[in-house]
């Protein structure tokens, strides 16, 4: 089974168990300090990853990593994960559990690129416009990239709108290579 099949069905189950249990907010927090304990250690993905590792060695370092910081919930949802060898997919799992609770609350993760740091009055406009457009929430990830000359590049779901200075030079260039000076024109 493919990687992303398996954190969909695992994460929906755990997604549904919070709703149910009407623990969702709880939940959800817990799997954001899943996900970036994950993130940061590369060394606790690793030990995830090892076959060598017994699983029950696996549980104890689980439980004195995560059993004071998290619910009891989250915590033997994490030792069932474990037991079904499925321990390599706990990052994934969280991830796409966030995935789900930010498509439940209609939450949309824009991320957006300018060259220098935005005002807070511009900010404003941009989630106030994003927000119209899409009914929903905005989490605005702001980035600075130099690179990009003046301007700005936003993506959002599977959009992206590039308006940056960079990017129209790219164009300008693309265009000026298909004219033919030896061509007379009319």
């Amino acid at each position: 089974m493919h990687n992303t099949i398996i954190a969909q069905r695992y994460a929906k189950a755990v997604f549904e168990l919070a709703l149910e249990m009407n623990l969702l907010e709880e939940i959800k927090a817990d799997m954001e300090l899943i996900s970036s304990i994950c993130a940061d250690n590369k060394d606790f993905i690793r030990m995830l990853n090892s076959p060598v590792i017994r699983t029950d060695k696996k549980i104890k370092i689980l439980k004195s990593v995560f059993e004071k910081e998290i619910s009891d919930i989250s915590m033997r949802y994490l030792v069932i994960i474990t037991n079904k060898m499925r321990e390599k997919y706990i990052r994934d799992i969280a991830d796409e559990f966030l995935s789900v609770y930010k498509k439940f609350k209609n939450i949309f993760t824009v991320h957006f690129a300018s060259a220098r740091e935005i005002t807070d009055e511009i900010r404003k406009k941009v989630i106030k416009l994003l927000e119209d457009q899409t009914k929903g929430n905005i989490e605005l990830i702001e980035e600075v990239k130099e690179d990009l000359i003046g301007g700005f590049v936003m993506n959002y779901d599977d959009y992206k709108y590039d308006a940056s200075i960079a990017y129209q030079l790219k164009k300008l260039k693309h265009t000026a290579a298909e004219i033919n000076l030896y061509v007379r024109g009319i």
